[in-house]
C-alpha cells in the first residue's frame, strides 16, 4: 500500500474519507438529488470537499462538470455540456429523392423525360429507368433544446462549479436558464462559496423555492484529524494527538489540504509504504515546519503574495514604515499580511480583528485605521487583477474575506513572507 494511494489530495478519497455523518450531508445531498424539478446549490469554503461529496451522491460517469470560470453567457452552459457528450458542433440533414419513368416512348422529336436531359427519341425506348436526387441541409447546435433531448428526465447532472465565478451581470441570464432547463427535467448542481452562497437564487427571484441549499460549513479540526488517523493506521503508524491537532489547524477547514500535509509528512519521515509493523511517530518541531514547508510547494500563491506586500502604487506620497516583531520594517501593507499570519488561523477577519492584529505585530506605533481600510481595498483589487475570475480575497461589508485556504496556507507555512521582508 503506497502512500499516495491512503493519502489523495487530488483524488476522490477512499480510505481516508471522512462522512461527517453528524450532519448528514451525504443523506441529504441524496434526498435533494431525488426531487424532479429542483436545482441543488451546495456551498462550503473553497478546497472543502464539495465534489467529493457529489461524487459520492452521483455516480461519476453521471457528472457533467463545467466551471463557471469563463462563462459569459447561458449559451456557454450548454455549449459546454455538448462538447462533454462529444456533440459535433453542426449536422448534416440528407434528403434522397427517386424518380422513374416507365411504359414505351416511340418517335423522332426532341422529347424531353423527367431527368434525362436532351434525349431524341430516335426508336422505341422501353422499360423503367430512374434517378435518384439528394438535397443536404446543414444545422448547428440548439443548446438548451439539444440538450434537453439528450439528458431530460435522466440521472445525468449538470454540475456547474464555482458558480460565484460568474460575473454579476450574467448570472441574470444564467438564472434564467438554469429555471428552464429544471422545468424540463435536467437535474442541475451548483457548487459556491459560503460568502456566495445564494448567488444562484439571487440571479433570478422566480427561483426562490425551486433551489435545495445545502451547505457544508468549515470541517472542524477533529474531522480533519479523521483524516490523518484513518490514513495512518492503514500505514502502521501512530502520531500523538497533539501533532494531528496542530496540522489540523494549520489545513484551515480544508480536507484537501490535510491530505495534502499528511501525505508531506511520510516524505517528510522517508516513508513510501505501509510499514511491516506498528509504529509511533514522534514528530519534532523540526520535521513539522518541514512537512508544511513541502507542503507550501503545493499552495504556491507567490505572485500574489508578492503583490499584495508590493501593495498598490504610491503617487510622490513615501508610506510609512513600521518596526515589525519579527524583526523587519514594512509599511501597513506587510503590516497587514504579518497580523494575518499570527494564531488563531482563520479565513475571515472582520475590520476590528484586523487592526488588533496589525497593532499587536507592531512594536511601536500602529497604522492608522483609515490606512488600514485603505490598503485592505486595495488588496481586494490587486488579488481581482491577479484572478479576476476566483479571486482568493474579497473586501466587503468591513470582512475581508479569504476564499481559498491554499492562500492562507501559503501566507503562514512558506517562507514566502520572510523573503519579501529581508
Amino acid at each position: 500500500m503506497n502512500v499516495e494511494k491512503v493519502f489523495t489530495p487530488n483524488d476522490t478519497p477512499t480510505i481516508t474519507y471522512v462522512d461527517r455523518a453528524e450532519h448528514q450531508l451525504q443523506q441529504t445531498l441524496s434526498d435533494y438529488y431525488k426531487i424532479p424539478n429542483v436545482i441543488v446549490s451546495v456551498s462550503g469554503p473553497s478546497k472543502s470537499g464539495k465534489t467529493v461529496l457529489i461524487k459520492k451522491v452521483v455516480n461519476e460517469e453521471s457528472l457533467i462538470t463545467i466551471s463557471g470560470s469563463g462563462i459569459e453567457s447561458g449559451d456557454n452552459i450548454w455549449d459546454r455540456v455538448l462538447n462533454w457528450m462529444g456533440a459535433p458542433s453542426e449536422t448534416t440533414s440528407s434528403t434522397t429523392k427517386g424518380f422513374e419513368v416507365g411504359g414505351e416512348v416511340e418517335g423522332s422529336g426532341g422529347i424531353k423525360l423527367p431527368f434525362i436531359a436532351d434525349f431524341e427519341a430516335k426508336a422505341q425506348l422501353s422499360g423503367t429507368h430512374s434517378r435518384e436526387k439528394e438535397t443536404g441541409k446543414t444545422f448547428g447546435r440548439s443548446g438548451l433544446e439539444q440538450v434537453a433531448r439528450e439528458i431530460a428526465g435522466s440521472d445525468y447532472v449538470v454540475f456547474i462549479d464555482d458558480f460565484h465565478y460568474i460575473r454579476p451581470e450574467i448570472q441574470e441570464e444564467v438564472g434564467k436558464q438554469l429555471k428552464s432547463a429544471a422545468e424540463r427535467g435536467i437535474k442541475i448542481f451548483t457548487a459556491s462559496v459560503p460568502h456566495r452562497s445564494d448567488d444562484v437564487v439571487r440571479s433570478n427571484p422566480e427561483l426562490r423555492g425551486r433551489v435545495a441549499a445545502l451547505d457544508i460549513g468549515y470541517w472542524s479540526q477533529n474531522e480533519l484529524a479523521l483524516i490523518s488517523r484513518r490514513g495512518f493506521h492503514e500505514l502502521n503508524i501512530d502520531l500523538s494527538p497533539e501533532i494531528e491537532r496542530t496540522f489540523a489547524t494549520e489545513a484551515a477547514g480544508s480536507p484537501q489540504l490535510m491530505q495534502s500535509i499528511c501525505l508531506n509528512l511520510c516524505y517528510s519521515l522517508n516513508i513510501r509504504s505501509k510499514l511491516d509493523k506498528h509504529e509511533r511517530f514522534d514528530v519534532s518541531p523540526g520535521v513539522q515546519s518541514e512537512t508544511l514547508r513541502r507542503t507550501s510547494a503545493f499552495t504556491n500563491f507567490a505572485k500574489m503574495l508578492s503583490a499584495l506586500h508590493q501593495g498598490a502604487k504610491t503617487r510622490g506620497t513615501e508610506r510609512k514604515i513600521h518596526s515589525l516583531i519579527d524583526g523587519t520594517n514594512g509599511d501597513v501593507y506587510r503590516a497587514i499580511l504579518l497580523g494575518l499570519k499570527q494564531n488563531p488561523t482563520g479565513l475571515a477577519f472582520t475590520y476590528d480583528n484586523i487592526l488588533d492584529r496589525v497593532r499587536a505585530v507592531c512594536t511601536v506605533d500602529a497604522p492608522v485605521g483609515s490606512s488600514i481600510n485603505s490598503a485592505l481595498e486595495q488588496m481586494a483589487i490587486i488579488a481581482n487583477e491577479i484572478q479576476p475570475a476566483a479571486s482568493p480575497l474579497s473586501w466587503q461589508e468591513d470582512v475581508l474575506d479569504i476564499a481559498d485556504p491554499y492562500l492562507l496556507f501559503y501566507l503562514r507555512c512558506s517562507n514566502k513572507l520572510q523573503e519579501l521582508g529581508a
